[in-house]
Protein backbone atom coordinates (compact mmCIF):
# COMPACT_ATOMS: atom_id res chain seq x y z
CA UNK A 1 0.00 0.00 0.00
CA UNK A 2 1.03 3.44 -0.70
CA UNK A 3 1.35 6.37 2.07
CA UNK A 4 -2.19 7.75 0.03
CA UNK A 5 -3.77 4.44 0.29
CA UNK A 6 -2.58 4.08 3.99
CA UNK A 7 -4.08 7.29 5.04
CA UNK A 8 -7.23 7.02 3.32
CA UNK A 9 -7.06 3.26 5.39
CA UNK A 10 -6.82 4.88 8.80
CA UNK A 11 -9.37 8.03 8.47
CA UNK A 12 -12.23 5.33 7.20
CA UNK A 13 -11.05 3.09 10.54
CA UNK A 14 -10.83 6.11 12.36
CA UNK A 15 -13.87 7.83 11.18
CA UNK A 16 -15.61 3.79 12.05
CA UNK A 17 -14.31 3.43 15.69
CA UNK A 18 -15.00 7.72 16.32
CA UNK A 19 -18.80 8.19 14.39
CA UNK A 20 -20.80 10.68 16.40
CA UNK A 21 -23.54 8.22 14.43
CA UNK A 22 -26.09 7.31 17.35
CA UNK A 23 -29.01 5.40 17.41
CA UNK A 24 -30.92 6.06 20.49
CA UNK A 25 -30.62 9.86 19.98
CA UNK A 26 -31.44 9.65 15.94
CA UNK A 27 -34.85 10.64 16.31
CA UNK A 28 -34.07 13.72 18.15
CA UNK A 29 -36.57 12.44 21.11
CA UNK A 30 -34.76 12.80 25.36
CA UNK A 31 -36.73 9.37 26.32
CA UNK A 32 -36.97 5.80 24.74
CA UNK A 33 -39.19 3.42 25.90
CA UNK A 34 -38.71 -0.31 25.06
CA UNK A 35 -39.94 -3.75 25.42
CA UNK A 36 -39.00 -7.91 24.62
CA UNK A 37 -37.97 -10.73 25.61
CA UNK A 38 -35.43 -13.36 26.05
CA UNK A 39 -34.10 -16.86 26.62
CA UNK A 40 -31.31 -17.31 29.33
CA UNK A 41 -29.47 -19.99 30.43
CA UNK A 42 -29.05 -20.29 33.99
CA UNK A 43 -25.44 -22.27 35.19
CA UNK A 44 -26.30 -24.37 38.27
CA UNK A 45 -24.05 -26.38 40.31
CA UNK A 46 -26.48 -29.40 40.73
CA UNK A 47 -23.66 -32.23 41.04
CA UNK A 48 -21.01 -31.48 42.93
CA UNK A 49 -18.15 -30.07 40.62
CA UNK A 50 -20.59 -30.62 37.31
CA UNK A 51 -23.65 -28.63 36.02
CA UNK A 52 -26.59 -27.99 34.96
CA UNK A 53 -28.19 -25.42 32.35
CA UNK A 54 -31.65 -24.18 33.47
CA UNK A 55 -33.63 -22.78 30.60
CA UNK A 56 -35.64 -19.59 32.09
CA UNK A 57 -37.14 -17.19 29.08
CA UNK A 58 -37.68 -13.57 29.90
CA UNK A 59 -39.87 -10.92 29.24
CA UNK A 60 -38.00 -7.29 30.25
CA UNK A 61 -39.22 -3.61 29.48
CA UNK A 62 -36.65 -0.96 29.32
CA UNK A 63 -36.41 3.39 29.56
CA UNK A 64 -33.79 4.87 27.98
CA UNK A 65 -33.03 8.03 29.48
CA UNK A 66 -29.51 10.86 28.05
CA UNK A 67 -27.35 11.56 30.62
CA UNK A 68 -24.43 12.67 28.92
CA UNK A 69 -22.90 13.00 25.45
CA UNK A 70 -23.48 9.12 24.23
CA UNK A 71 -24.32 7.58 28.06
CA UNK A 72 -27.82 6.97 28.53
CA UNK A 73 -28.95 5.91 31.96
CA UNK A 74 -31.11 2.69 31.18
CA UNK A 75 -33.68 1.67 33.97
CA UNK A 76 -36.00 -1.80 33.49
CA UNK A 77 -38.38 -4.68 34.77
CA UNK A 78 -37.86 -7.78 33.90
CA UNK A 79 -39.35 -11.40 34.73
CA UNK A 80 -38.78 -15.11 33.90
CA UNK A 81 -40.05 -18.07 35.04
CA UNK A 82 -37.29 -21.81 35.42
CA UNK A 83 -38.80 -24.88 35.65
CA UNK A 84 -36.61 -27.62 34.39
CA UNK A 85 -34.39 -30.52 36.94
CA UNK A 86 -31.79 -31.94 36.55
CA UNK A 87 -31.80 -35.64 35.83
CA UNK A 88 -32.68 -37.44 39.52
CA UNK A 89 -34.22 -40.96 39.98
CA UNK A 90 -37.46 -41.43 39.33
CA UNK A 91 -38.64 -43.01 43.05
CA UNK A 92 -37.20 -39.48 44.57
CA UNK A 93 -37.17 -36.41 43.23
CA UNK A 94 -37.22 -32.86 44.34
CA UNK A 95 -38.63 -29.92 42.22
CA UNK A 96 -37.96 -26.55 42.26
CA UNK A 97 -39.45 -23.67 39.87
CA UNK A 98 -38.46 -20.34 40.55
CA UNK A 99 -40.36 -17.16 39.45
CA UNK A 100 -37.58 -14.06 38.97
CA UNK A 101 -38.93 -10.61 39.20
CA UNK A 102 -36.65 -8.14 39.22
CA UNK A 103 -35.68 -4.33 38.74
CA UNK A 104 -32.85 -2.86 37.45
CA UNK A 105 -30.55 0.12 36.57
CA UNK A 106 -28.10 0.21 34.10
CA UNK A 107 -25.44 2.65 31.98
CA UNK A 108 -25.50 2.48 28.01
CA UNK A 109 -23.38 3.72 25.19
CA UNK A 110 -25.45 4.90 22.34
CA UNK A 111 -22.93 4.29 19.50
CA UNK A 112 -22.45 2.19 16.27
CA UNK A 113 -23.40 -0.66 19.04
CA UNK A 114 -24.64 -0.53 22.22
CA UNK A 115 -22.28 -2.30 24.84
CA UNK A 116 -24.46 -2.11 28.66
CA UNK A 117 -23.48 -2.60 32.11
CA UNK A 118 -26.50 -3.39 34.01
CA UNK A 119 -27.10 -4.13 37.78
CA UNK A 120 -30.86 -5.98 38.45
CA UNK A 121 -31.58 -6.57 42.13
CA UNK A 122 -35.39 -8.72 43.13
CA UNK A 123 -36.78 -11.58 44.63
CA UNK A 124 -36.97 -15.41 43.38
CA UNK A 125 -40.28 -16.91 44.69
CA UNK A 126 -39.30 -20.46 45.01
CA UNK A 127 -41.88 -23.48 45.12
CA UNK A 128 -40.03 -26.91 46.12
CA UNK A 129 -42.14 -30.29 45.84
CA UNK A 130 -40.88 -33.38 47.20
CA UNK A 131 -41.99 -36.14 44.51
CA UNK A 132 -41.84 -39.77 45.56
CA UNK A 133 -42.58 -43.04 43.39
CA UNK A 134 -42.81 -46.51 43.90
CA UNK A 135 -40.82 -48.64 45.29
CA UNK A 136 -40.74 -45.50 47.90
CA UNK A 137 -44.73 -45.09 49.68
CA UNK A 138 -44.41 -42.64 51.98
CA UNK A 139 -41.42 -40.17 53.24
CA UNK A 140 -41.61 -37.52 56.23
CA UNK A 141 -41.65 -34.43 53.63
CA UNK A 142 -39.99 -31.34 55.44
CA UNK A 143 -39.01 -30.73 51.95
CA UNK A 144 -41.98 -28.97 50.04
CA UNK A 145 -42.78 -25.12 50.43
CA UNK A 146 -42.27 -21.68 49.01
CA UNK A 147 -40.38 -18.82 49.65
CA UNK A 148 -39.26 -15.70 48.64
CA UNK A 149 -35.73 -15.53 48.10
CA UNK A 150 -32.99 -11.84 47.13
CA UNK A 151 -31.95 -12.20 43.84
CA UNK A 152 -29.37 -9.98 42.48
CA UNK A 153 -26.91 -10.08 39.06
CA UNK A 154 -24.23 -8.01 37.34
CA UNK A 155 -24.87 -7.95 33.77
CA UNK A 156 -22.59 -7.21 30.36
CA UNK A 157 -24.50 -6.86 26.89
CA UNK A 158 -23.50 -5.34 23.46
CA UNK A 159 -26.33 -4.33 21.96
CA UNK A 160 -26.58 -4.99 17.95
CA UNK A 161 -29.11 -2.50 16.31
CA UNK A 162 -31.11 -2.83 13.01
CA UNK A 163 -33.64 -0.69 11.58
CA UNK A 164 -31.95 2.41 13.08
CA UNK A 165 -32.50 1.20 16.52
CA UNK A 166 -36.03 -0.32 16.21
CA UNK A 167 -35.16 -3.48 16.95
CA UNK A 168 -32.27 -4.28 19.83
CA UNK A 169 -30.14 -7.99 19.56
CA UNK A 170 -28.19 -7.93 22.79
CA UNK A 171 -26.41 -11.27 24.13
CA UNK A 172 -25.31 -11.22 27.53
CA UNK A 173 -23.61 -12.71 30.36
CA UNK A 174 -24.26 -12.65 33.94
CA UNK A 175 -22.53 -12.83 37.36
CA UNK A 176 -25.41 -14.15 39.57
CA UNK A 177 -25.93 -14.44 43.43
CA UNK A 178 -28.95 -16.10 45.24
CA UNK A 179 -29.27 -15.67 48.91
CA UNK A 180 -28.14 -18.80 50.46
CA UNK A 181 -28.21 -20.51 47.51
CA UNK A 182 -24.49 -20.98 46.02
CA UNK A 183 -25.43 -23.26 42.89
CA UNK A 184 -26.40 -20.17 41.16
CA UNK A 185 -22.90 -18.11 39.54
CA UNK A 186 -23.58 -17.38 35.71
CA UNK A 187 -26.15 -16.91 33.23
CA UNK A 188 -25.66 -15.96 29.72
CA UNK A 189 -28.46 -15.42 26.59
CA UNK A 190 -30.15 -13.67 24.01
CA UNK A 191 -32.74 -10.74 24.22
CA UNK A 192 -34.33 -8.72 21.57
CA UNK A 193 -36.27 -5.79 22.73
CA UNK A 194 -38.37 -3.01 20.31
CA UNK A 195 -38.75 0.06 20.50
CA UNK A 196 -42.57 1.10 21.89
CA UNK A 197 -41.61 5.13 21.43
Amino acid sequence: MSIIQNTKFLFILMTFFCSESQILAADGTSFHLAAGGAGVFYIKQDYGESTFSQFAPEAVVYGYLPIFHHFWFRPGFRINYSWLQPDMPQAFQIKETDLRYMLETGLVFDWVILPSLTYAFGYTYRNTTLVTNYPIVSVNDSVSGSENIFYSHLQLGIGFPIMSGFIVIEPFGRFVMVQNDYRFKWAYGLETTFQIF
